[in-house]
């Protein structure tokens, strides 16, 4: 250890003396929490073409999702639509019918 190590873990011990040990732990601890954080959003930590390849396959990957979930959703949607046409047809011819129940 230097004289510069030292010194500083002089001004720390009356600290862990005054406060306990385990306060003095958690404080060191949440500067490292906050510095690797700090790391981390600025891009330090995860070189930027790595994230870039991993957003790259994420997006890859979610459209690859979206066109299966449209493909699956098709024929749903189809029913929906023919249901929909039905109820606007009925509804032209048979207005008052409507009304009535709706009425009770």
């Amino acid at each position: 250890m230097n004289s510069n190590d030292i010194a500083n873990l002089e001004k720390l011990l009356p600290l862990a003396d005054k406060y306990g040990l385990a306060y003095i732990i958690a404080l060191i601890l949440l500067l490292i929490f906050l510095v690797l954080l700090r790391s981390i959003v600025k891009g330090n930590l995860v070189p930027r073409e790595l994230l870039e390849r991993a957003e790259e396959d994420r997006d890859r990957l979610q459209n690859i999702l979206d066109k299966e979930r449209s493909d699956f959703m098709a024929p749903t949607l189809e029913v929906l639509q023919r249901l929909k046409i039905d109820h606007t047809a009925n509804g032209a011819t048979a207005g008052s019918t409507q009304e009535e129940d709706r009425r009770g």
